[in-house]
């Protein structure tokens, strides 16, 4: 069926105001309406539809149902246009929410890792100085020996043999 309008209707320009074009208007539309053959079994199941009862149809009723079924498809099409803004606002808002934990975390990530670089390095700084006291104390020992009974020094130790008071 096939009827045209002279302008549109508010449905269909609320649903155009938000950013949804329902249907393309194309050439100007005429001011005859003009009924085209139904589709086949859709008046009380018979095959085809006689012109007789084509013409029983008030042309006015069908504009007024055809007007209210494209009103509630602009009110649907316009609801579920604002369901799905909304739903992916909430998307957006959700995913932004996520990024900035994940770069809160990588930040303390990046700190706790610099700390423990630097702990890395003076850990390994101790262990090059452990090791140069330890062969200092083996070279000590060896001139120790050297040196003659007389001339001893008492032995020498890392640890302390009285308690430092601060």
């Amino acid at each position: 069926m096939t009827l045209c309008l002279d302008g549109p209707s508010p449905a269909k320009h609320r649903a155009k105001t938000d950013g949804t074009g329902l249907a393309a208007r194309g050439a100007q539309a005429s001011r005859n309406t003009t009924f085209q053959p139904l589709g086949e079994g859709l008046l009380r199941g018979q095959t085809s539809p006689t012109n007789t009862q084509l013409e029983k149809l008030d042309s006015q009723q069908v504009l007024q149902l055809r007007l209210r079924y494209e009103d509630q498809g602009a009110e649907a099409v316009a609801s579920d246009r604002n369901a799905l803004v909304k739903r992916s606002r909430e998307m957006d808002l959700s995913a932004e929410t996520r990024f900035s934990l994940t770069q809160g975390r990588q930040k303390r990530y990046a700190k706790y890792a610099e700390h423990i670089q630097r702990a890395s390095e003076m850990l390994a700084t101790l262990h090059r100085i452990q090791m140069g006291n330890r062969q200092t104390v083996r070279l000590l020992e060896w001139v120790h020996s050297l040196l003659a009974e007389a001339q001893h020094l008492e032995p020498f130790s890392m640890k302390p043999q009285r308690e430092l008071r601060l």
